[in-house]
Order: structure tokens, then sequence, then C-alpha cells
């Protein structure tokens, strides 16, 4: 009964990090339990525990914008958070007690196998609650995040908390002092600078509810035209807007007010088009000057979200919000460019796929991520979004814009500072200077 108390406490001290309270401290003990106390069913336990209070927020989007039974999501999520344990814990740990006689490296290492597997397979991956990137929120580490990647830092978390358990203190103190030697370089690595870009981020806040009838939510287009010229009377280098701003596709004539107001200044808007035997595509375009300068499209699409996977088609009678079609995934990472900007565009949870992220953002000089997590709400699935943009800044060494539709929008420094961001459902405009 004790080890089953203990499993339960391990898996919500793992999850405090991960939720809005942003506990980053926690980790250090959640992972040293995990370490004493190595075996399948600790392990299986604390796993469930910690992934099932992490991901609940996406009963959200399923019950209140998915029209599934409350009943359904659960048990289907249930489900789902049992095999995402199978993978992530229970396997490491069977593989470490029979094969490598239980050894605490063993576990922390096939555990980081298994992150980084699943962070690229099936489907595109599911890089989310990865340990590593926690570290963006540690003061003193977070800075070497621009040497290291995710899934190294993983590991590394664990050689620390197992160091510390096997009370090797010189070992833990000397890959400690590395690590704080290399944020210390990272920090006087000068960023990619701007020369003073104003940048100003439009907040749409549209409901969730009212974006999935075009009739409900072209009644905010008014006002969010209305904004983007209150956006433009700033003078702006770049006025930006979320994915999905507007209830109209590209191609429709509506699009031609976008045109016009370039004519005052640069627009970067994330919009759905429809092309290609009537696909949609998700995208971001580029106004400036009265002419279109360049768009993306967003390559790695959402399973569930924006596709369906083969084997779950069943699921597009089931989840009506998204009416049975499938996006259509963009060719190429590249950059939009417009003077002396390159910016990256990763629109939604493409900001996760870390080393996607790697071939996206290596030549930009600005990163703007454009999304909308309204589906959401203000739980902790948002948070665990936004902290992926505080990971970006840090890794490439340059600003990123948070443009949310629902919140919170935000200005991160290449240092992952938030210097400005936007209340949740805030109706506002966001201008800085970037300099």
């Amino acid at each position: 009964m004790k080890k089953v108390l203990l499993s339960v406490l391990a898996g919500l001290l793992l999850y405090l990090p991960f939720s809005k309270l942003n506990l980053w401290f926690l980790l250090f003990p959640a992972l040293f339990l995990f370490v004493k106390y190595r075996g399948v069913l600790f392990w299986t336990l604390g796993g469930y525990v910690f992934i099932f209070l992490s991901l609940r927020c996406a009963n959200i989007a399923s019950v209140e914008f998915g029209g599934i039974n409350p009943v359904l999501s659960y048990f289907m999520y249930s489900l789902f958070v049992l095999v995402f344990t199978l993978f992530q814990f229970s396997l490491p740990a069977f593989i470490a007690q029979r094969f490598f006689k239980n050894s605490p490296l063993a576990y922390g290492f096939f555990y980081t196998l298994f992150e980084l597997l699943r962070s690229h397979f099936p489907f595109g991956g599911f890089p989310w609650l990865l340990m590593g990137e926690v570290i963006s929120q540690v003061p003193l580490l977070k800075y070497s995040l621009y040497f290291l990647s995710i899934p190294l830092y993983t590991f590394l978390l664990w050689v620390l908390v197992i160091f510390l358990f096997q009370k090797r203190l010189f070992s833990f103190v000397l890959v400690l002092l590395v690590l704080l030697s290399l944020s210390l370089s990272a920090y006087f690595v000068p960023p990619k600078k701007l020369n003073g870009v104003k940048v100003a981020l439009v907040q749409t806040a549209v409901p969730q509810e009212d974006k999935l009838s075009r009739e409900t939510f072209d009644k905010h287009t008014p006002q969010i035209l209305q904004m983007v010229e209150r956006a433009l009377e700033e003078k702006p280098d770049l006025v930006v807007l979320p994915e999905s701003a507007l209830p109209f596709y590209f191609s429709e004539e509506q699009t031609d007010i976008l045109y016009h107001l370039s004519l005052k200044g640069p627009i970067l808007v994330g919009l759905i088009d429809v092309r290609e035997n009537l696909k949609p595509f998700n995208s971001a375009y580029l106004f400036a000057e009265g002419t279109l300068i360049d768009y993306y499209d967003k390559v790695k699409l959402m399973p569930v979200g924006e596709y369906i996977p083969k084997p779950f088609g069943f699921l597009k009678e089931i989840f009506q919000a998204i009416g049975g079609i499938d996006y259509v995934p963009g060719k190429s990472a590249k950059v939009i460019k417009y003077k002396d900007l390159r910016i990256a565009v990763p629109i939604c949870f493409e900001v996760a796929h870390y080393r996607y992220m790697e071939r996206l953002a290596k030549d930009a000089n600005l990163i703007v991520v454009l999304t909308n997590d309204g589906w959401f709400k203000d739980s902790d699935c948002t948070f665990q979004h936004f902290r992926f943009a505080q990971w970006a800044s840090l890794r490439f060494k340059t600003y990123t814009l948070w443009v949310n539709n629902s919140g919170d929008t935000a200005i991160i420094d290449p240092y992952g500072r938030v210097l400005k961001k936007l209340g949740y459902m805030q109706r506002d405009v966001l201008v800085e200077v970037l300099k």
C-alpha cells in the first residue's frame, strides 16, 4: 500500500511542473522517487497519474467543441493514457528490469529513448510532456538549451538524479558545473539582431464556439479589422494576427481588405485556404505594399485535430468539429522573407516539433508562432504549449512572438523572458520595439 501511495505521489509531483502552477523544481523529487522505487508496477501507476493529470484538458476540445459525450470522451481518453503510459513508462521499466539488472541508468536511458521515439512516430509523433523542455524554466540552466537538445537534457536530468540517489556527489557536482558553464557561455552568445523592429500583435479573442460557425465567426470580423487599423496607426514594421484569424478563405474576395490594409504596413495573418481539389491548407500569409509577399503552409499537422490517421477513420463520425475533412500538409520548411526580416512561422503545435523547428528556424532572425488555443481554454494544455515558445527563444537566441487567438499573446526575448503579454481572451493590440 505504501508503494502505491508513493507512486501516486510521484505521478502528482511529475505533473506539477507541467501544470499552470509551473512548479518546475518538483521535477527533481519526482524523478528521485521513480529512481528509488524502480519497477514496472510503480512506474506504470506513477506514469498513468502523471499523464492523466497533464493531458486531461484535451477533453475540453472533445466534449465542449467536438460534441462527444463526456463519458465516451473520458473513456477514450483513459485508453489513450494507458497506451501512452505503457509505451513511455512500463516498457522502459520492463526492459531495464528484465535485461539490465534493474540498473538506474538503464531506466533513464530507455525512458529517454522512448521519449525520443514517440516524439517522431507514429503519425508524425507526439513531442509533448518532454522532461528536457522543463529546463526552459530553470533560471541558471535554461540558457544551455542553446547548445543542448531536449532529448539530451532529458537524459542528463535522469543522470543528475541518479548520481544524487547513489550519493555520487562528485559526479553530480561535475555534471552540474559543466551544465552551468554551458549556460553561462550561451548567455553571452549575441542574440540575432533586429535593429529596432516595431511589431503590433493582434489578439482576436474570438470564442471557440463562435469560430465553429462561419456565420457567428463573421460577426467578429468588423472588430478584428478595426484592431488591425488601430495597430497600423502605430506605424509598425509588422502587424501579426493569429492562426485562422478571419472566417474567410485566402482565395475569397474578402481577402481584398487585407491587400488594401497592407498599403499602410505589412500584415502577417493565419488563414485557411482551399486549393488542389478542394483540400484545405492551414497557412500563414504576409501581405505588404498591396500585394502578397509570401506564404507558408503548415507541415506538421495535428492528428485528430487536422487529420485522422487511417487506422482511426471511424473518429470522423464522432468528432463533429473537424467535419471529416483532412487538411493537406505543406511541402517544405521555409522562412518568410521581407526586407531585413527572415520569419519562421510555426503554426500551432509545430513549435513543439523540436527537430522540425531546427530546420524551420535555423536561418530565421524572428520566430512568430500563430496559434489558436481556444480549443483548450485557459488550461494546463495552453500553458504547456506556450512554454515551447520560451524554449524556441532560448534554442535559437531570437525573439519569439506568440500570437494566440485566445491568449496569452506575448513577446519573448532571446533569453526566454516574457517582456509583455495580453491576458486570456483580452481583445487588444500588443505593441513593442524589438532591439
